[in-house]
């Protein structure tokens, strides 16, 4: 078993540009950035590295003792949490703000710190006449200072050469991992589900909905493998009344789906089934995304309710049948302990791999069992099936005349593949092809 990666956390009051910094070291716009103040509520996790040195990079919420601001205790207690994580802290400052009292407040946390190495990085310089007030900043008692620079990266070389000073051994290469993105319309039950996968308060839970605007990404690990689950904001119907916040979180809810190796759809039955849900399976179904139902607030049902309210979902999902469903209850933990099974079936038939020779042989029973229907008096034929695998199984089938094949024994194919071999729960792509004389 490989050591997992070692964490380096960022952390300080709002708008000194933590997401900034963030994004800076991973190279990807992937932390949402904005002046508001308490954008970032959740720990934000992501794998990354530095001159090949891989660690995770964690960005918090702006620490305040103001626990009457909107979800201030909560974030206070995410950062708690990535504080115990870390085995580096990157402690951010504004150089333009100079240091204010949720600074020296944030400083006294630190301090309490045993064996925690702490760098001070002041933000926002951006030219050579703020460096010299650098020595306004030793009063914190921190040895290590750099004047950087988020947007522009200057500097933030030479603060990552002293972060992976201070780390652990070096790891070159980690474990395999599973993605799984985790999605839905707001109010689902999205965060307490993570939760109760997680056995934590990973995630802060609310009521309100839109409390989670950030992707985040969070690891487990299930059967010895390693998962990665990738939290999201709710999705909204409408992007013309979203504003810039819920716009980007709904851009990281699309780049988590694509990220993804098998996506959680949670939906809410106590709700109706509605534009929002669609738009979700649109876009997983567009991504050849693996899906699982997760129909929330089973302690809601109703004895015979519950078939009703199956066989009504069943008529929906008609456009995507390999689709499947599970009744949960993350409230109560009902059912929770079926999904994680279920994920590894999926994933195992997605990766199935199929000998030419099987495929061939399939073929030609196929059209035994039934022909392909003639076009016009045009006899038409399949004559060859060839299989690649890379995100999601693709068929390409040779025909002498693939344009006259109607969708409808298109669909039986479909059909009889998954049957056949076994790809319950995954989308597979078909392509047809005129075979070359």
């Amino acid at each position: 078993m490989k050591s997992k990666l070692p964490n380096v956390v960022i952390v300080g009051r709002s708008n000194v540009g933590k997401s900034t910094l963030f994004n800076k070291i991973i190279n990807k716009k992937f932390s949402i950035v904005h002046d508001e103040e308490g954008v970032t509520r959740d720990r934000i996790y992501y794998q990354t590295n530095w001159l090949n040195y891989f660690f995770n990079l964690i960005d918090t919420g702006g620490i305040s003792k103001n626990i009457n601001l909107p979800f201030q205790e909560e974030i206070n207690f995410q950062i708690e949490i990535a504080l115990k994580e870390a085995d580096v802290i990157i402690f951010l400052v504004s150089g333009k703000e100079g240091l204010q009292e949720g600074d020296f407040f944030l400083n006294k946390k630190l301090r309490q710190l045993k064996d925690k190495k702490i760098v001070l990085a002041v933000n926002k310089i951006d030219n050579i006449e703020k460096q010299i007030e650098e020595y306004q900043y030793e009063k914190l008692g921190i040895k290590d200072i750099f004047m950087i620079s988020s947007i522009h990266g200057h500097n933030v070389d030479k603060l990552l050469d002293k972060i992976i000073f201070y780390l652990p051994k070096k790891i070159e290469k980690v474990d395999e991992e599973i993605n799984i993105g985790i999605v839905g319309k707001p109010n689902v039950g999205k965060s307490t589900l993570l939760n109760q996968l997680l056995k934590e308060e990973r995630a802060i839970v609310s009521s309100i909905p839109g409390t989670t605007r950030d992707s985040f990404n969070t690891k487990i690990k299930y059967n010895d493998k390693t998962y990665i689950l990738k939290d999201t904001a709710g999705i909204k119907k409408n992007k013309k009344s979203l504003n810039d916040v819920e716009w980007y979180a709904e851009l990281r809810a699309n780049l988590a789906i694509i990220d993804s190796d098998i996506v959680l759809h949670i939906l809410d039955y106590d709700q109706e089934f509605t534009f929002i849900d669609e738009k979700i399976l649109g876009i997983l179904k567009n991504n050849l995304k693996p899906t699982i139902l997760l129909i929330n607030k089973l302690d809601l049902y109703k004895g015979d309710n519950l078939e009703k309210i199956k066989k009504d979902l069943k008529n929906k999902m008609k456009f995507s049948p390999y689709l499947k469903e599970l009744f949960i209850s993350a409230k109560n933990n009902k059912n929770i302990d079926k999904i994680f099974p279920l994920i590894e079936k999926i994933i195992e038939n997605s990766k199935r791999k199929i000998s030419i020779s099987k495929l061939n042989d399939f073929l030609f029973e196929l059209q035994l069992i039934k022909k392909v229907q003639n076009y016009h008096g045009i006899n038409v034929k399949l004559t060859y099936i060839t299989y690649v695998n890379k995100n999601y199984p693709h068929f390409i089938i040779f025909s002498n005349h693939p344009d006259m094949i109607h969708f409808s024994y298109k669909r039986f194919i479909e059909n009889q593949i998954r049957k056949i071999f076994d790809f319950e729960g995954v989308p597979i792509k078909i392509t047809f092809k005129r075979k070359e004389q």
